[in-house]
């Protein structure tokens, strides 16, 4: 193999080892604290709805506590989608990495099968990226609302 094309193959090699990486990654990223803060959210409205059926508290509007939950839970929904729509990303974006790997080192390879592969990276990178957004967006809407009822009680 030429100098050139063996530069190139250890600089795909170091890219699919990188790829491996944030395949892992993307399961463990900052989506766990999304999780956390809506979960942490879902456990303060059951405890609110705890206290309110011992009478400790009373709720005048539960109209707000209802959507705050919910919107916790779709925070929760859309971020687990999200990490589904990752994983697979990442994979097919492993196995682009594979045939252009066999393209250097002059096996065959398939490159219909290649740029499928790519369209599919960028398909699931799209909604990984949207599903993110709105999973942050829910929690931080929910959140708010938990906030507001927190305060009309006082």
């Amino acid at each position: 193999m030429k100098e050139k094309n063996r530069n190139k193959y250890n600089n795909w090699l170091n890219h699919l080892s990188n790829t491996k990486d944030r395949t892992n990654y993307s399961i463990r990223r900052m989506d766990l604290l999304v999780i956390a803060i809506s979960g942490a959210g879902i456990y303060i409205i059951f405890e609110t709805l705890r206290e309110f059926k011992t009478g400790k508290i009373e709720i005048e509007n539960s109209t707000i506590l209802i959507w705050s939950g919910v919107i916790l839970l779709l925070g929760i929904i859309s971020n687990f989608i999200s990490q589904v729509t990752g994983y697979h990303g990442n994979n097919n974006e492993e196995k682009y990495i594979v045939e252009e790997l066999k393209k250097i080192e002059g096996k065959k390879h398939d490159a219909c099968l290649q740029k499928e592969y790519d369209n599919k990276v960028n398909q699931f990178n799209f909604w990984t990226d949207l599903l993110n957004v709105v999973s942050i967006v829910f929690m931080l809407v929910g959140v708010f609302l938990l906030a507001i009822f927190n305060y009309l009680l006082i």
